[in-house]
């Protein structure tokens, strides 16, 4: 049974100081939560419909689950819909970040929109990146919006916040920044590894950064759209840079 102070704490935990406070975060939805159950997250509790309960079964090892309504977990949480269940999940330490790498490393500067830090998480997950790293203004990594955008692969992609002033300054691999007036992607020559720079949409690269970057690289424009998503953006570079 489901407690009104556990349904209280719940619900505190779609709020940031409070995910900060507690180190607690959400998962949301069947497909992330199964994702979750087999990775090595620690959870404390999963709320679940009755239903979707049946398939943690084997999955779910020592963990509480609580089954409820459907109705009660669109009240818990952010979906507007939930038919499936809620994990009250313990975030990681973040480990400092090592800047030798041995494959491409995709950098996010300023990137701000939740949506867009899980969409490039799972774009990156597909082709096999395993490192992410953020400046410290990005979207938060544990923000339900983030948590259910990546589609499970946060369990699995690393992401790192720091200084990208300091960071970058240390690192020895060439470093590219995506840029409208950058060179043609498919004209360059990359290096492996690399490492590639992503800024805002509003702001682009900031300055500080913009003074480490060895080359601008650009997706050439073919249509008359003004601009591409960046988490689109990403995608066309990421799975440039494997195929060769």
């Amino acid at each position: 049974m489901l407690s009104k102070k556990e349904q209280k704490y719940i619900k505190s935990l779609k709020v940031k100081k409070y995910r900060l406070r507690e180190k607690r975060f959400l998962v949301e939805g069947a497909k992330n939560i199964l994702e979750l159950v087999a990775s090595d997250f620690k959870i404390d509790t999963i709320i679940s419909t009755e239903d979707f309960s049946q398939s943690l079964v084997s999955h779910s090892k020592d963990i509480r689950i609580e089954s409820v309504s459907g109705g009660l977990l669109s009240q818990l949480g952010t979906f507007k819909t939930n038919e499936a269940g809620i994990a009250v999940v313990r975030q990681k330490e973040m480990a400092k970040f090592n800047p030798e790498i041995d494959d491409h490393l995709f950098v996010l500067d300023g990137v701000g929109d939740p949506g867009n830090l899980g969409t490039i998480i799972r774009t990156l997950d597909w082709f096999g990146y395993k490192k992410l790293l953020c400046s410290e203004d990005c979207a938060e990594f544990y923000h339900p919006k983030t948590i259910a955008s990546t589609m499970g692969s946060f369990s699995r992609l690393e992401v790192f916040y720091g200084n990208l002033n300091s960071i970058l300054s240390n690192m020895s691999a060439p470093i590219f920044g995506a840029d409208a007036g950058g060179m043609n992607i498919y004209k360059s020559d990359f290096e492996k590894p690399s490492v590639i720079v992503m800024g805002s949409e509003s702001h682009g690269i900031s300055p500080d950064v913009q003074k480490l970057i060895n080359q601008t690289i650009a997706i050439p424009k073919v249509g008359n759209a003004e601009s591409l998503n960046v988490g689109i953006a990403t995608g066309i570079i990421a799975g440039y840079l494997r195929s060769f």
